[in-house]
């Protein structure tokens, strides 16, 4: 099992952005590689269930993915999934306001299957590949919430 450890910061109030980030129905649109959930049960908040599929190297990889936590620490929040199916991995994300803005980290255990490992021999791209993955979607949450207006973070 790989671990990643990242952080970003974002100006923009943490109740919002942590409201956006973890609606599964908007992740397709910042976290590189997912496409939009099918049989989603739930909007985030602990117990929420849904079928995605995850991109990685030309391959469309079925997952499963559950949120077994949330929680507001104090004046931040956590979020807690697993994903389970062509790959497993565990992500926590933790959400501290910093100023006006919202300091999110991010650290996830990954593992990825024997046949995506053997496409690509060198396991060292691969971790590679995965660490500027994760790099790009915290950009790209960025991104969407500091651009976006108020409206468009909080329509379904």
């Amino acid at each position: 099992m790989w671990n990643i450890k990242k952080s970003i910061y974002i100006d923009r109030s943490i109740d919002e952005v942590y409201h956006y980030a973890i609606n599964p129905s908007d992740w397709f649109q910042w976290y590189v590689g997912l496409s939009e959930p099918e049989n989603l049960v739930g909007q985030g908040e602990t117990g929420t269930t849904m079928d995605m599929k995850y991109t990685m190297l030309g391959m469309h990889l079925p997952i499963e993915v559950e949120v077994v936590e949330t929680a507001k620490d104090g004046n931040g929040y956590s979020w807690r999934g697993t994903v389970k199916g062509a790959i497993t991995s565990d992500q926590f994300w933790t959400y501290i306001p910093e100023g006006k803005g919202v300091e999110i980290s991010l650290d996830m255990n990954y593992e990825l299957p024997g046949k995506l490992v053997g496409k690509v021999a060198n396991k060292l791209i691969i971790q590679k590949l995965m660490n500027n993955s994760m790099e790009q979607t915290l950009n790209n949450l960025k991104a969407v919430c500091e651009t976006s207006d108020t409206y468009s973070m909080n329509a379904d």
